[in-house]
């Protein structure tokens, strides 16, 4: 496929674009911004699901790099492609209006088409190849132009423009449309080319993309190939089926990085959030990701892939993926977020049998809201019991539900509150988590990549999380406090309520902290308190906390390794390996990967037109058809 690489005849590398794709990196980092609040414990503004598309502010008008234009006698060319090439960059940086005279295998001439007074222009060169030299050269030069440029250039057709925008389009086909085309043209090279042709050299460009896409997609096992040179010990998978014809039809896909994989068993709490999304280009299908978190509490994602379809079959196959590489054997003393797919849902229950699997409350919710959509007050409710740290808040808080509304109540027993509530968490992970808002947002933020073809979408992903590494390692070391940002504004809200606590003391180390007319007991020892939410978060509550004071000690201390400065660090200290573009691709002469026809999606069958049968009224006429000069009698039912 032409691309610009082919008319310049060298390199293309642009430092505004490459200022534009670290700007579009920036931006993907930046909306991030549904990650969990500090406390998780602020009820959604929105119910609405639907992912927000990332709004993207447009380009600035860039220049499109090409040749210095520059000709003399006897200057030698590799072929004829290169000679035309070289003028084609004389006509542009000049603006006169050169045309080609003489075409043959082994020579070609141009001449400047310009009027003037005297006549023609005397501008002309030539070119060609002789058997004595065996190299094209220029043996014909007349450089002076006697015409003054006029807007006009023969040369630059179709073909040239579509040429010129052509990685331009690629990375923005929404922003180079053909008004934008024929307006960059003329202020930069001042040539007027009219609209239908810019119009035709984007539809040509865009056919030039899609090849290349499909053929970056037919060599997926030279890209997986790749991925493992680059960083090796990665596990990279893809799965084909055989069609009718024979041939390798595209079914699943899996990577997990070996740096992203070690650092996640060594430095990461033991929490996985799973969740899928769907691909919106032309080949249909699901991401699914496994995302892990930081010591500060943001997002670290682990793995991804892509199936067809959101199933049973290919969530056991994602789960035993990540379970493999992930060293979870049967989940014991793991942890799971996930919404309620039933596919998931069955999936864990089979890989991973001990695991922990916390339900997602907005998905909960969203599903009584169906119900139950005019009780208004019902979703502070719910949130309120997911957020209770002991069975005492569990039960008040029930009961609160069951006066409230009994039909309300029992669809929420139907949903078993204990596995999404934070009192029946298991303790060790750290992570009062009630909510699956971290695979959310990362969703919504490769929102764009999905709208790519399959290998940019992924290398997208893999350059954010390439991105991400590196910017939160730079943060991460830069930060000076014994805990993160995240532990660091946790403490904050305690402490103001820690201040109002009364505290007595008593002997082994036990203490007696009073807040708000309830008293709690508080170890100095094995640092735990009845209220439960020290040791499901891992940061001192609001009454180990006041103990703290009492005894003038500092709050920092006593918070878990998992959200230490020291470990932030080392969340980000190996970083996934550049990957290299297509053009470097190992080649494996392994057979194509072909694009698979349109999966059925599960759910409901839509019957064709012919299937469908009308319910009819009770009172309808008989069906039989009437013959064409008679009418059709309606009978009515009578008010009796």
């Amino acid at each position: 496929m032409a691309s610009v690489d082919d008319v310049d005849g060298g390199e293309t590398f642009d430092e505004e674009a490459e200022e534009r794709d670290e700007c579009e990196i920036e931006h993907l980092l930046n909306e991030f911004v549904d990650e969990p609040s500090i406390r998780h414990d602020q009820i959604p503004e929105s119910d609405d699901e639907e992912e927000k598309g990332c709004k993207k502010k447009p380009p600035e008008v860039t220049h499109i790099k090409r040749g210095d234009g520059s000709l003399y006698k006897k200057h030698t060319f590799v072929n004829g492609v290169g000679f035309k090439d070289c003028v084609l960059n004389y006509a542009l940086k000049t603006g006169h209006n050169i045309q080609q005279y003489m075409y043959d295998k082994d020579k070609i001439g141009f001449k400047c088409v310009g009027s003037n007074e005297g006549g023609s222009c005397e501008w002309k060169i030539y070119a060609s190849v002789l058997s004595s030299d065996n190299v094209w050269k220029v043996r014909v030069f007349v450089e002076n132009h006697s015409c003054v440029p006029n807007g006009e250039c023969s040369m630059l057709k179709v073909p040239q423009i579509a040429r010129l925008f052509v990685d331009k389009i690629r990375e923005e086909p929404d922003y180079y449309m053909p008004m934008k085309i024929e307006q960059l043209v003329l202020e930069k090279w001042g040539i007027t080319v009219s609209r239908a042709q810019c119009q035709a050299a984007r539809t040509k460009a865009l056919k030039w993309i899609e090849f290349e896409y499909d053929h970056q997609f037919a060599r997926l096992r030279d890209y997986a190939a790749e991925i493992l040179e680059s960083n090796k010990d990665s596990t990279v998978v893809i799965e084909t089926l055989k069609n009718t014809y024979g041939k390798d039809e595209f079914n699943r896909f899996y990577i997990c990085f070996d740096n992203i994989r070690r650092t996640w068993k060594e430095t990461c709490r033991p929490l996985l959030g799973v969740d899928g999304c769907f691909v919106k280009h032309k080949i249909k299908g699901q991401v699914l990701v496994a995302l892990g978190r930081d010591a500060d509490n943001a997002i670290y994602p682990v793995a991804w892939g892509v199936v067809q379809v959101e199933n049973t079959d290919n969530w056991l196959w994602f789960v035993r993926m990540i379970r493999e590489d992930l060293g979870l054997d049967d989940g014991d003393g793991f942890v799971i977020v996930s919404d309620r797919q039933k596919g998931l849902i069955a999936a864990v229950k089979e890989e991973l049998p001990k695991v922990e699997h916390r339900k997602c409350v907005r998905h909960i919710y969203e599903n009584l809201k169906k119900k139950h959509g005019s009780k208004s007050d019902m979703k502070s409710y719910l949130w309120s019991l997911a957020w209770s740290y002991n069975e005492a808040e569990y039960k008040e808080r029930l009961d609160r539900i069951l006066n409230y509304d009994v039909g309300v109540y029992d669809d929420v027993m139907k949903t078993n509150p204990k596995s999404w509530c934070r009192a029946y968490h298991r303790l060790g992970p750290y992570c009062e988590d009630v909510e699956n808002n971290s695979t959310e947002s990362f969703n919504n933020t490769i929102g764009k990549a999905r709208e790519l073809p399959f290998v940019p979408m992924f290398e997208t992903i893999r350059r954010l999380a390439m991105a991400r590494i590196a910017k939160r390692s730079a943060i991460s070391h830069a930060h000076k406090g014994i805990c993160t940002p995240y532990a660091t504004e946790f403490l904050k809200v305690e402490k103001k309520k820690a201040t109002e606590c009364t505290i007595t003391r008593s002997t082994n180390g036990m203490y007696e902290a009073k807040l708000g007319g309830c008293t709690h007991r508080v170890s100095s020892d094995r640092w735990t308190c009845t209220c439960m939410k020290f040791e499901i978060c891992g940061i001192p509550c609001e009454h180990a906390y006041g103990v703290i004071l009492h005894k003038k000690l500092k709050a920092e201390d006593f918070v878990c390794k998992w959200f230490r400065t020291s470990m932030w660090r080392r969340n980000y200290t190996d970083c996934l390996i550049p990957v290299r573009g297509a053009r470097f691709w190992p080649q494996t002469s392994a057979p194509d990967v072909h694009i698979p026809p349109d999966p059925d999606q599960p759910g409901r069958k839509k019957l064709p037109k012919a299937e469908k049968k009308r319910k009819k009224p009770a009172n309808e006429s008989p069906t039989k058809k009437q013959p064409k000069h008679k009418k059709r009698i309606m009978h009515c039912e009578v008010d009796k």
